[in-house]
């Protein structure tokens, strides 16, 4: 399947979204921090990143047992800067409306 298919099929769900608002946010953080941050079940969590892993949206690193995970932002991968700045401008816009 088309890489820009598998973003966009990614980004269309609303948990994938808070979880790339987050790790654009905060960097890498741990699937545990995640699940408790944006307030969602760990399972489902999981779930979502390793669907925006396949996507090639965000990474993994596994370290002592815990598993990390960070936005994948290579200047190699183009469709996802494009995709990771309309979020950016989402997040300012929300923030503007508070």
């Amino acid at each position: 399947m088309d890489a820009l298919i598998h973003i966009f099929k990614a980004v269309s769900n609303e948990n994938r979204v808070k979880i790339i608002e987050f790790l654009i946010q905060n960097e890498e953080t741990s699937l545990e921090t995640l699940a408790l941050e944006i307030d969602l079940p760990y399972k489902t969590v999981d779930r979502n990143l390793k669907i925006l892993e396949k996507a090639g949206l965000v990474k993994p690193r596994r370290w002592r047992g815990l598993v990390y995970y960070s936005i994948l932002d290579s200047q190699t991968l183009k469709y996802n800067k494009i995709i990771f700045n309309m979020i950016k401008m989402h997040i300012k816009d929300k923030q503007e409306e508070l």
